[in-house]
C-alpha cells in the first residue's frame, strides 16, 4: 500500500477527494487530509476573516457623505435685536471634496488586504496538510514500532524457553534462563509503552479534523514507499511560484498601498457648503455658499510619510531575507530526506538481512553449546536495533517530504501527482 499525497497546487483542489468516514476500521493519509481541511477550526476562521475584509472594502469605495446644516442669526439679542423679528435663517448642505486620490488609495489597500488573506488562508491548508502528514507519519511509525517489539517479545519468548530447556538439561547455567526472563518482561513494558504511545498520537491525529476521539482502528500506508526527489534548482522553482513567495509580493504591495494612502493624505479635503439665507424682517431670501480649504496641510503629513516609506523599504530587505530562509529551510529537507532515504534502502538491502541470518546463526550455535547466551542476546539486540533504527530513518525521511510539499506547494514526485 503506499501512501497517498494530493496535489496541494491550490487550496481549492485539494478538498476535492473522497471524503472519510466517520468511523472506520483503517485510515489513509488521503482520508485524514481531506477531513483535516473540511472540518478543522482554524481554516473556518479564514471565511469569516473575508466577510470583514469585503466589508471593509465596501466601506473603502464609498464617497464622502453629506452634510445638513441650520443656522439662525440675530436671534435673542439686545435692543432691535431682540426676539425673533430680525433673525436670519440658513438652510445648506455640505461635503468635502477628495483630492490626492484617497478613495482610490483605500480601495487599492483594502483589495490588497483581501487578495492577502486568501492567500494567508492557501498557506494555512498547506500548513495544515504537513501537519496531517506527520502526525499520519507519526501514527504509521508507532504501528510498524509494535510490530517490531511484537517479534522481539517473539524472541524473548523463544529464548526463554531455549534457555529454560538447555538450563533443565544441564546444558546451560540457570542464569541464562533468568536473564532470558528479565529481557521478556522488559520487552513487555516497551511494547506496553508504545501500545499508549500510539493511543496519544492517535488522539493527537484526530484533533486535526476536530474530533474529540480516534474514531478509526489503525492507519493504512506503507512507510518506506518514499519517492526519489527531483534535483534542488527545479524544487527551488516550485518554491518561487508558491504561496510562501506570493505572500511575500502581498506584503511588498501592502507596503506600497499604505504609502500611497498616506501620500494622499497629504492633500487635504476641500469642503463646500451650498444654500438659502432667509431675512425675517424684510422676508427675502438668497443663496449662500462657502468652501473651506485648509492652509499648509502638506507639511503635518511629512512624519507619517516617512514612517510609510521606511516600511516599505525595510519590507524589501524582510523579503530577501525570507526568500534566503526558505532556501536554507528546503536545501536542508532536501539533503536530509535524501540521507535518509539511503539509509533506509541501505538497512533494508543490507543491513537487516545480514544480521537475520547472524541471529539465525547465533541461535543455532548456543543450542549446541558452541556459543554463549549472551551471544545470542547481542544478536538479537543487534537486529532489533536496526528495525528500530529502519522505522526512525523512514519516518524522519517522510517528515522531510511533508516539509519539501509544504514548501514547495507540489508532491514530490510526479507519480504522487499523476495518483489523484
Amino acid at each position: 500500500m503506499n501512501i497517498m499525497y494530493l496535489p496541494c497546487r491550490r487550496w481549492l483542489a485539494l478538498v476535492l477527494c473522497l471524503a472519510a468516514s466517520a468511523a472506520q476500521a483503517q485510515l489513509t493519509l488521503q482520508e485524514a487530509i481531506t477531513r483535516a481541511l473540511d472540518e478543522n477550526p482554524q481554516l473556518q476562521v479564514f471565511p469569516l476573516r473575508q466577510q470583514a475584509a469585503e466589508a471593509q472594502r465596501e466601506s473603502a469605495n464609498l464617497r464622502p457623505g453629506y452634510t445638513l446644516g441650520i443656522a439662525a442669526e440675530n436671534l435673542a439679542g439686545s435692543g432691535e435685536f431682540s426676539g425673533t423679528d430680525k433673525a436670519e435663517y440658513a438652510l445648506s448642505i455640505g461635503s468635502v471634496i477628495e483630492l490626492g486620490g484617497k478613495r482610490s488609495a483605500r480601495t487599492a489597500l483594502a483589495d490588497t488586504r483581501y487578495a492577502q488573506i486568501a492567500l494567508e488562508r492557501e498557506i494555512a491548508a498547506l500548513d495544515l496538510i504537513a501537519a496531517v502528514t506527520q502526525g499520519f507519519a507519526t501514527v504509521l511509525s508507532l504501528q510498524q514500532q509494535i510490530e517490531v517489539e511484537e517479534r522481539a517479545l517473539q524472541l524473548a519468548n523463544e529464548s526463554l524457553s531455549v534457555a529454560s530447556r538447555l538450563a533443565r538439561n544441564g546444558a546451560a547455567p540457570d542464569a541464562d534462563r533468568l536473564r532470558a526472563k528479565a529481557q521478556q518482561a522488559q520487552v513487555e513494558l516497551n511494547l506496553a509503552a508504545l501500545q499508549a504511545k500510539y493511543d496519544v498520537e492517535k488522539l493527537a491525529l484526530a484533533t486535526l479534523w476536530g474530533a474529540g476521539e480516534a474514531q478509526f482502528e489503525d492507519v493504512s500506508g506503507d512507510l518506506f514507499a518514499n519517492p526519489a526527489p527531483d534535483d534542488f534548482p527545479i524544487l527551488w522553482r516550485r518554491v518561487e511560484s508558491s504561496p510562501g513567495i506570493a505572500i511575500m509580493a502581498s506584503e511588498q504591495r501592502m507596503a506600497e498601498a499604505e504609502l500611497a494612502l498616506v501620500r494622499s493624505q497629504s492633500s487635504a479635503n476641500v469642503g463646500w457648503r451650498l444654500g438659502v439665507r432667509r431675512d425675517q424682517f424684510s422676508g427675502d431670501s438668497g443663496l449662500i455658499a462657502s468652501m473651506d480649504i485648509p492652509l499648509f496641510s502638506g507639511g503635518r503629513n511629512r512624519g507619517e510619510e516617512k514612517a510609510a516609506r521606511a516600511q516599505l523599504e525595510s519590507q524589501a530587505y524582510r523579503q530577501e531575507d525570507a526568500r534566503l530562509a526558505l532556501r536554507r529551510g528546503l536545501y536542508r529537507a532536501w539533503k536530509t530526506y535524501q540521507q535518509r532515504q539511503l539509509a533506509t534502502r541501505s538497512l533494508q538491502a543490507d543491513v537487516i538481512p545480514a544480521l537475520e541470518s547472524a541471529q539465525a546463526h547465533t541461535r543455532r550455535a548456543y543450542e549446541q553449546g558452541r556459543y554463549r547466551y549472551t551471544d545470542w542476546l547481542a544478536a538479537q539486540n543487534e537486529l532489533l536495533d536496526a528495525q528500530r533504527r529502519l522505522i526512525s530513518e523512514a519516518t524522519s525521511a517522510l517528515y522531510h517530504q511533508a516539509l519539501i510539499e509544504q514548501l514547495t506547494a507540489t508532491p514530490l514526485s510526479e507519480e504522487s501527482r499523476h495518483d489523484q
